[in-house]
């Protein structure tokens, strides 16, 4: 049967912050607002969402991610070379810490959200060419 990702949930510590970064810098459209509850961001041309929501209670306080616990390591999408360099550039622009490299012949974008998750942005293989 096939399937695609209809959402990606992640807890974040501040709605605010993550609508900044998220529609703010990245560019994605909010779909959802639920003041307090819940933001969901639209990821263009495909039918997957982003959802964010605040910490459960009991979560500690000053609580971050971090890839070496069990469960997410990191979030990656698929885009052409071109779009890989042009979320650089905004990236950089936002004074967003991102790292690109040449990962065996294909752009990879690297960097973190407010909450310390790490994100790619990968140059899919309809598009390989190296930097």
């Amino acid at each position: 049967m096939p399937v695609t990702f209809h959402h990606i949930s992640l807890r974040v510590t501040d709605l605010a912050q993550a609508r900044a970064f998220y529609e703010g810098i990245l560019g994605f459209g909010v779909d959802q607002d639920f003041p307090g509850r819940k933001l969901r961001f639209r990821l263009d041309g495909t039918g997957t969402r982003l959802v964010v929501r605040p910490p459960l209670p009991g979560t500690p306080e000053g609580d971050r991610f971090s890839e070496r616990r069990i469960g997410l390591d990191h979030v990656a999408f698929g885009t052409s070379r071109d779009g890989v360099l042009a979320m650089t550039r905004r990236l950089r622009e936002a004074g967003v810490p991102a790292d690109l490299h040449d990962d065996e012949g294909y752009a990879v974008l690297t960097f973190r959200d407010p909450d310390n998750i790490q994100w790619e942005y990968f140059q899919d293989q309809s598009s390989h060419r190296t930097l």
